[in-house]
């Protein structure tokens, strides 16, 4: 399989992964989620100058950064309370230390397949012996959002992470 074979596969599994953490949030009341996968793209513009600019993730390689950003309304007519958005490190990805984002949130890491969640840190791993260390960031598995309130109707926020392509 060539290499754009390979990318365009990861970038179907990153588009599913995302579609299913969001689909099992929306099942949980009126929050509607809307999510993006965008890379780092340099231009040049008009006067030859070059710019680094987000643009809509269509091919990813090893060593590309993707950011992830999950956009949460409240499409009800009552406060949504206790709204938390969970979403996976998508497989092959590595999660970049410190580049998850909310406003008005907390941040919640998992290093073990979304059993368990911590903040970075208290979260913990096992070594191959049995000891415990800190995580790292190459050890998150998902992470999650907490909105410190209620989400009043007709509101929205954004939540995101980045991560590279292993």
């Amino acid at each position: 399989m060539n290499c754009q074979a390979i990318s365009i596969a990861k970038v179907v599994l990153l588009s599913g992964l995302l579609l299913l953490a969001g689909n099992a949030l929306a099942q949980q009341g009126t929050i509607r989620l809307e999510h993006q996968a965008e890379q780092w793209e340099t231009v040049t513009d008009d006067n030859g100058a070059e710019q680094v600019q987000l643009v809509k993730v269509t091919n990813v390689v090893p060593g590309d950064k993707v950011l992830f950003t999950v956009t949460y309304t409240n499409t009800g007519d009552q406060p949504a309370e206790n709204v938390a958005i969970t979403n996976p490190v998508p497989e092959h990805m590595v999660y970049v230390d410190d580049s998850a984002a909310g406003d008005n949130t907390s941040i919640l890491f998992s290093a073990d397949g979304g059993e368990n969640f911590a903040d970075a840190s208290d979260l913990r791993v096992s070594n191959d012996d049995g000891s415990q260390r800190p995580a790292n960031a190459s050890d998150y598995t998902h992470v999650r959002w907490v909105v410190q309130s209620d989400v009043a109707p007709g509101t929205s926020g954004a939540v995101q992470f980045a991560a590279v392509v292993e």
